[in-house]
């Protein structure tokens, strides 16, 4: 089943709800590993939305290129996706991620919640039993 838009920007008023109500001192670490992972989300949501833009106009609407051309090009793009998906990428993307939620605001005072090749995906997984524990 895809994913919607509507389904994303839910996840993340979700996430944004319930920080708000993490108040107490002992909530702060918590609530600087949320706000990071929401960074990360965004930031990873609209590179998909640029490389789904860049795809659209340049490869798809191009009149001058073939099915084929067309159906290479796809197939790129698609391995693309895969590879910066991919468990052994994980690593590498999450700090990448990590360094555009930071240039953003997002990032907080430094402390680094991962412990080391943690990949982006058992991070979320770590976060989501934490945060939501009933839908792990």
């Amino acid at each position: 089943m895809p994913v919607k838009k509507k389904d994303t920007d839910r996840a993340l008023v979700l996430l944004e709800e319930y920080c708000k109500k993490l108040r107490k001192p002992e909530e702060q670490q918590l609530k600087k590993a949320i706000r990071k992972v929401m960074g990360i989300f965004k930031s990873s949501l609209f590179q998909a939305l640029l490389d789904i833009q860049e795809f659209y106009e340049v490869t798809l609407l191009n009149s001058q290129k073939s099915y084929e051309q067309k159906i290479e090009e796809a197939n790129e793009v698609a391995e693309k996706w895969e590879k910066t998906t991919s468990p052994a990428k994980g690593q590498e993307n999450l700090q990448k991620s990590q360094e555009a939620a930071a240039s953003n605001g997002s990032e907080g005072s430094g402390q680094s919640h991962n412990k080391e090749n943690q990949t982006f995906g058992t991070y979320v997984l770590d976060v989501k039993i934490k945060v939501w524990p009933s839908i792990s």
